[in-house]
Parts: structure tokens; C-alpha cells; sequence
């Protein structure tokens, strides 16, 4: 019996022996390849995928995709970019244009697309003299202002990461009507509000005297309010505080469209802002908003 265990333990280191040899005499030397037991797993967070033409996909990393980067617009900027941001401010209507993109319906990026503007009504020439595709100018100031202010954001005309995150959110939006004040300093002097091309309203304006003029140009309103105190230095030094102001709508400065009580309308008589009766500056108030362009032309 004993030698039967003997023999036995022979065998078994022979066995045994006979098996690392065979495991060395595959290779070059090297050690035989891990069992699936004792594996290591792949990294948790990279797993490659071999395609059974032998070809590796690259990893996949579970770190999300990188973020937009939105490129920060405003007066004087001009290029790519601010023609993607016109494409889509005219799309919502804050411009006096509307663009149509050719070929396919158009993705909500900030890459431009090609396409057309196209004029939404008859403007005047007053408006359509300033105008310019892929230039910020003065209406393209003015229509990032009103998306700003119906965004419940700071009307200072500056396209930043929220405005191009609303203009290129995919749900769905309505329209607004463009609206557009032109001041004429002809005999009489008026007012007319343009709503989508159509002259709204109209009415007799008093703009400043000689000694102080309303500046001529174009500028979007930045402020408003329902009822303020106005004051001020009047051209012979004396100071004024003019209180219960109503229907103000700040566009150059202290240059306002406001209500002021008048015997009479239609001539200079202000000190630089454009007076209204106050039952009409109440109308041209609804009619305008935040990012409205006053032009004031003689």
C-alpha cells in the first residue's frame, strides 16, 4: 500500500513538471497567458471595440459631449457670425427682414446658412438705408435689445451665450411685428409708428430749439418708463425738475418720446426730447418697446 502512494506521488510531479515544459516550449520563454480567472478587467470608463476585420474603434469616454462655444457680439462686429445671428433674429421677426435659407429646412446652429433676406414690407428709406447683412449696426443692436427685454434680460445689445442659446432653442416660437418710429423735423413736425410696414400712428411732435437740438440718426430705445421726473440745465443755466412725466421711452441719451403738456404741436418748443400730447404719447408708448429704432430726420 505505501508503495502504491509512493508511485503515485512520482506520477503526479511528473505530470506536473511535463506541464509547465509544454507551457514553456510554446513560447519564447514567456509565461503562459492569463486564464479568464485572473484577467484584470477592463478601465471602467474606456471600453475599445475590435470589429471582426480587426479594425479598433476608439474609445468611448462617458465625459458628455464638449460645450458650444458662442462667439460674443456687438457694434462694430462683422463677419460669419453676425450674419448667422441676423439669420436668426430675422426669423423670429426683430428684424425688418425675414430670411429664407435655401435647401433644406435650416438646423438651429450657430454656422451660417445660405439663403436670402427679403424685405417684410415697404420700409422706408430711412430705414432701409441702414440695413446691412452681416454687419452690427444699429438695427441689428436694436433687434438683440427687444429679444432681450422679452427674454426678461439686460437691454444692453450685446449677442452673449443666452441670447444665441433662445435664438437656437428648437421649440417653437411666434413671431413678433417689427416696429419702427420715424421723427420728421419738416413743418409740422410729427411722429409716425410703423407696425410691420404699416404706418400706425401718426401725430404732431415738438422736437428741440436751436439752442438744444434733438440729434438726428437713428437709436434704439434702452429705456422706459410709465411716469418719471425729468431734470435738467436749461440753455440759460437755470435748472428744471419737471415731475409726473408720463409715457417715456429713452432713446439718445436724455432724448426722450414722451407725453408734455403744450399749447400748441408741430414745432421746435422741447429741449432735445420729442413731446407728444399726452393721449398720443400714450399710444406711441404701446406701440413702441425696448430695442424700438427712433430715427429723427430734418
Amino acid at each position: 500500500m505505501r508503495r502504491v502512494l509512493v508511485v503515485g506521488a512520482v506520477l503526479a510531479l511528473a505530470a506536473a513538471a511535463a506541464g509547465v515544459f509544454f507551457a514553456m516550449s510554446r513560447g519564447s520563454g514567456e509565461p503562459a497567458a492569463a486564464t479568464a480567472a485572473t484577467r484584470k478587467p477592463p478601465h471602467p470608463r474606456v471600453v475599445a471595440y475590435v470589429h471582426h476585420h480587426g479594425h479598433t474603434r476608439a474609445p468611448t469616454r462617458a465625459y458628455g459631449h464638449p460645450q458650444t462655444r458662442y462667439p460674443t457680439l456687438s457694434d462694430g462686429a462683422h463677419g460669419a457670425s453676425v450674419l448667422r445671428l441676423q439669420q436668426l433674429l430675422a426669423r423670429r421677426g426683430y428684424l425688418p427682414v425675414t430670411f429664407h435659407a435655401f435647401g433644406p429646412k435650416p438646423m438651429y446652429t450657430i454656422s451660417p446658412r445660405h439663403g436670402r433676406f427679403q424685405w417684410r414690407f415697404n420700409a422706408p428709406s430711412e430705414l432701409r438705408s441702414q440695413w446691412q447683412p452681416g454687419v452690427f449696426s444699429t438695427v441689428t443692436r436694436g433687434a438683440v435689445m427687444s429679444l432681450e427685454a422679452d427674454l426678461g434680460l439686460a437691454t444692453d445689445g450685446i449677442a452673449g451665450r443666452r441670447v444665441w442659446q433662445a435664438l437656437t432653442a428648437t421649440k417653437a416660437f411666434t413671431k413678433v411685428p417689427y416696429t419702427y418710429a420715424l421723427v420728421r423735423e419738416s413743418s409740422p413736425e410729427t411722429i409716425t409708428i410703423f407696425r410691420t410696414g404699416h404706418a400706425n400712428f401718426t401725430s404732431l411732435a415738438n422736437t428741440g430749439i436751436p439752442a438744444a437740438p434733438t440729434a438726428l440718426g437713428t437709436y434704439p430705445v434702452y429705456l422706459r418708463y410709465t411716469s418719471t421726473t425729468m431734470q435738467g440745465t436749461n440753455p440759460d443755466g437755470t435748472h428744471y425738475s419737471d415731475p409726473g412725466v408720463p409715457w417715456v421711452s429713452y432713446f439718445n441719451g436724455g432724448d426722450a418720446v414722451h407725453g408734455f403738456l403744450r399749447g400748441s404741436y408741430g414745432s421746435p418748443q422741447s429741449l432735445g426730447c420729442v413731446e407728444l400730447p399726452y393721449s398720443a404719447a400714450e399710444t406711441a408708448y404701446g406701440l413702441m418697446n425696448y430695442g424700438t429704432l427712433v430715427t429723427v430726420t430734418s
